[in-house]
């Protein structure tokens, strides 16, 4: 316990990587007054309701809806409140030129970022085939335009957390460019089917995109043989309703933010809003 008559701020890691004072956030309902009082009562958690924890001890901050965890930290310095997801690039993002529509970087196979990526597309996605390459898609514009959004429904539908998923979408190599560049394109829906409405698919299994990715050669590579690629994307699903095919939005209100396939067991997933989503990784394999 900390008796001095220094003031402390009390911050979380926001999705987009960078630290913000709980004040400072719209989406929080804790000052740094409040949480001070209770670290210096010893206090070990502390819970709101059935939704929010803090957990001092381990200096965490979690949502219990959803299970989504985010570190906190104590610190006299007053941290910038104007860094915030929608007018700074995530700090992990290297070698950045915004100058640049967007840029590709490379991951290397020994990087946490590559393993983790890596893991998650063929160990927990279902994905049998050898990975190439995993490179690490980074839009400015479109990062803005994503996290804008996020707020935007969160603010309208007066909730705290709206669902985010990391999702698969397979395609051609030669859609690649256009993808990173502008996003997906809500004009080309239905290209491939649209069961569940006329909009831009997911699948939550790296194996169920598969089948729509397409033989190419993406430019500049090395290798003088042809590869596939898919994207995988963070996604806001929001609240889902049931697809159906007449569907050029998921419902005649705003209600919903995306359709599934089955309500109980969710394996794709369909946004009419490409603001919704953020392509964050190009992921080329055999």
């Amino acid at each position: 316990m900390d008796t001095s008559e220094t003031q402390f701020y009390w911050y979380f890691l926001a999705d987009c990587q960078r630290w913000h004072r709980f004040e400072d956030h719209p989406i929080n309902p804790f000052r740094s007054e409040e949480l001070e009082q209770l670290y210096l009562r010893n206090t070990c958690h502390l819970n709101i309701g059935s939704f929010i924890g803090i957990d001092f001890s381990a200096m965490k901050h979690t949502d219990f809806s959803t299970g989504k965890e985010r570190s906190i930290k104590r610190s006299p310095v007053i941290i910038d409140k104007s860094c915030s997801c929608f007018t700074a690039a995530p700090v992990f993002w290297e070698e950045l030129d915004p100058t640049r529509s967007y840029q590709l970087i490379p991951l290397t196979n020994q990087s946490d970022e590559y393993q983790t990526v890596e893991k998650f597309t063929k160990n927990e996605r279902l994905l049998n085939n050898d990975i190439l390459s995993i490179k690490r898609i980074q839009n400015l514009d479109l990062w803005e335009f994503y996290c804008r959004k996020k707020i935007q429904l969160m603010k309208i539908h007066q909730v705290k957390h709206i669902e985010e998923r990391r999702l698969f979408h397979g395609t051609s190599t030669e859609n690649m460019d256009s993808i990173c560049k502008y996003n997906f394109d809500l004009r080309l829906a239905g290209k491939n089917g649209n069961v569940y409405g006329k909009g831009i698919y997911f699948a939550e299994y790296a194996s169920y995109a598969d089948r729509y990715s397409r033989e190419g050669k993406l430019p500049g590579a090395s290798w003088g043989f042809s590869t596939k690629v898919m994207f995988l994307a963070r996604v806001i699903v929001g609240k889902s309703t049931l697809g159906h095919r007449h569907f050029i939005k998921p419902d005649d209100g705003n209600d919903y933010q995306s359709s599934v396939d089955d309500m109980t067991n969710s394996k794709i997933f369909v946004i009419f809003d490409p603001n919704q989503i953020y392509p964050e990784y190009l992921i080329e394999y055999l």
